[in-house]
């Protein structure tokens, strides 16, 4: 019965918020005029730059200065999620890769979201164990408001190419699968290094998908929509964070 009820947190804060915004990023999308494209990929960006810097804050925190071994985690996994993104893309450019529409920026954002949720759901998964019944309460709404934005960041990147229903319920898999599995390993014995390289991971895949998204969008005709759309898509996830904060739980 246990394992029902984490795989049900899991889906509450993860799987459904995730696929309700996506469904509401891609009606938006529609409905918005071509001239508002440059807004949402800001959007877009403005949510990645705050879950890096909270994939990063997790990440130190899982570091020791006494411990090496963490920091040789850290960097490695982050060199992998960054670097070996930035390889990928580069065989499909110059090389005879056949994977261009599985490595293309949606999909990327939503494997660095899926292995942020995974944290989330580790934490749900962690504080319901443990009869806190009250704080996975606050923490399933809270990330639940989170994951909702996430499916801004997803469409959004994906400019004038756009996605297909068949693309949103693999996205969404990806996005918000992870949170649900975090919930049933909370349970186990988890490494604190396996954490620790599934948030660098997350935290280098994001910092790919940033630059892409930047490089793509910041040009000298629509710089300051795509500016405004970082703001907004920061202050979104940060209001999300006040509330929960206000609720008696800090989000992390």
């Amino acid at each position: 019965m246990l394992t029902v009820d984490l795989i049900g947190l899991g889906a509450v804060a993860g799987v459904i918020p995730v696929y309700l915004g996506l469904v509401s990023a891609l009606w938006l999308g529609k409905v918005l005029p071509r001239s508002a494209e440059g807004f949402l990929i800001g959007l877009a960006t403005g949510v990645l730059v705050y879950l890096f810097f909270d994939l990063m804050h997790e990440s130190v925190e899982l570091t020791g200065a006494r411990d090496p071994a963490s920091s040789i985690v850290f960097l490695g996994s982050l060199f992998v999620g960054f670097i070996g993104l930035v390889v990928l893309e580069w065989s499909q450019i110059f090389g005879q890769g056949s994977f261009t529409r599985l490595l293309s920026l949606p999909y990327m954002i939503a494997v660095g979201m899926g292995l942020h949720n995974f944290g989330e759901g580790l934490a749900i998964g962690a504080s319901y164990a443990n009869g806190e019944w009250g704080l996975s309460g606050l923490l399933v709404t809270g990330f639940a408001l989170h994951n909702g934005t996430e499916g801004f960041g997803i469409t959004g990147s994906a400019g004038k190419a756009g996605v297909s229903w068949s693309d949103v319920l693999v996205l969404g898999f990806l996005a918000g699968g992870p949170t649900c599995l975090g919930t049933l390993l909370s349970g186990q014995a988890m490494s604190s290094y396996l954490s620790l390289a599934c948030y660098a991971l997350a935290a280098g895949s994001l910092l790919y998908v940033i630059v892409s998204l930047v490089a793509l969008s910041y040009t000298a005709s629509r710089r300051l929509r795509v500016a405004l759309g970082v703001f907004c898509g920061i202050s979104l996830m940060y209001v999300t964070a006040v509330l929960l904060a206000l609720a008696g739980r800090p989000l992390s």
